[in-house]
Parts: C-alpha cells; sequence; structure tokens
C-alpha cells in the first residue's frame, strides 16, 4: 500500500497531535542492528526513518516511549510461545544486561544503558524529561504495564506507533490502543515487515496512516 493513504479520519479517529505520543516498539540491538541475534530484513530503510519520526517528536517536545522486550535467561518471563525455545537454548535474545537487549544507538537520546532490574520491576525509566523505556511482558506494550496511566496523566487522546515487527508487537499496541479509544496513528516506512492486508484491516479501525511528511505537517500545527 502506497501513499497517499485514504484513512477512516473521523472527529474521534484524527490524530490530536498537541496531545500526542510516540511509542518506539521494539528498536532493541538484537532485532534492530544487522549484528543482532535476530536482526529484521528491512532495517537498512527502516531504521533511518525510525530515527526520522523520533526527531520529530523530540523538536514538538512530545512524549516518547521506547517499549522493550526482556527475557530472563530462566524463561520465567517469556511467552508460552517461546519459553519452550528458550528453555532449550534454540532462543536467546534480549537477554538482561547484554547488548542485543539495549537501545539501537541511533534511537537513544543519551546512550544509556537500560536499568533492567527497574524495568522488570514494572519502573518506567527516564532518559531525557520526555522520552522513557518501559518494559512489556508481553506482545501489547499495554498488557501490565503503566503506560496506560503513563499516557492519562498527561491527557494524552493520541498515539503514533512505529518500530519492530508490524504483525506481531507494533499489532498488538494497534489494537490495544484502539481498544482503549485511543486516537492512533502508524508510520509504515518506520515499521518493520509492513504487509498490506495488515495496513488495511488498521484503517478499518479507524488509524490514521502516515508518512513522516504527513506526521511533520501535523505537528507543525501545534
Amino acid at each position: 500500500m502506497k501513499a497517499p493513504y485514504e484513512n477512516l479520519a473521523t472527529p474521534y479517529t484524527k490524530l490530536n497531535g498537541g496531545s500526542c505520543a510516540l511509542l518506539v516498539i521494539d528498536t532493541q540491538n538484537d532485532y534492530g542492528d544487522t549484528k543482532g541475534a535476530y536482526p529484521m530484513p528491512d532495517l537498512a530503510h527502516v531504521i533511518p526513518v525510525i530515527c526520522g519520526v523520533i526527531d520529530l517528536f523530540r523538536g514538538a517536545e512530545l512524549p516518547i516511549v521506547h517499549v522493550v522486550r526482556l527475557y530472563k535467561e530462566d524463561g520465567s518471563n517469556v511467552d508460552p510461545c517461546r519459553r519452550w525455545q528458550l528453555e532449550k537454548g534454540e532462543l536467546r535474545a534480549v537477554i538482561p544486561g547484554t547488548w542485543g537487549s539495549q537501545l539501537v544507538a541511533s534511537t537513544n537520546p543519551t546512550g544509556a544503558e537500560l536499568d533492567a532490574e527497574a524495568l522488570l520491576a514494572g519502573e518506567m525509566q527516564e532518559l531525557t524529561p520526555r522520552e522513557y523505556v518501559l518494559y512489556k511482558p508481553r506482545f501489547s506494550a499495554f498488557h501490565a504495564t503503566s503506560l496506560e496511566d503513563f499516557l492519562s496523566a498527561r491527557g494524552l487522546d493520541s498515539v503514533v506507533i512505529i518500530g519492530i515487527t508490524f504483525p506481531n508487537c507494533v499489532l498488538a499496541a494497534q489494537l490495544s490502543a484502539t481498544d482503549r479509544d485511543y486516537r492512533v496513528g502508524l508510520v509504515p516506512d518506520a515499521c518493520t515487515q509492513v504487509n498490506d492486508e495488515g495496513l488495511l484491516a488498521m484503517q478499518n479501525k479507524g488509524v490514521q496512516l502516515m508518512t513522516v511528511d504527513d506526521l511533520r505537517e501535523l505537528l507543525s500545527r501545534m
């Protein structure tokens, strides 16, 4: 699916640029760096776009939440669909404290390492006054996390979602956000493994598909 996108843009689905947060999903070295354990195939294109979107939100002084996975070596916090592989040694990714678990360097505003202990305990790690890291124990950024409280406390009713990977954690975040009546935007060029069927399904749920230029225009009207 190519831009310009024909979105279901209604008074209830249009993004509010001034009350919008950016959710950056799983941009960690094991997935988002070619030297990682499980690098995505389209990183050369996607990572620079992710960085461009992050820069737009930084420039607009809007909240950014880097949502991450951390798999304990004993597998105790791993999804049932992956736990057996980890226990057998067939899966080793985003282990707390490893290079692979860290944010991709070009997305990290300070270069700070993740505070795995605090994140696994459910705390958000502040990187800057407007940029945070949040650990999610499952596919959705909203499942068993403080994300909804974070957004509500700041009066935010809109989220833009980007990151890794579109069919899994990006989709899960979108569905959870939509179920909570957030206005949802997505930048397809800033997501890995995008497919047209998935984009169409999102549009049918009111998600606003956007180019980087679309997003820049939205934020410029704040």
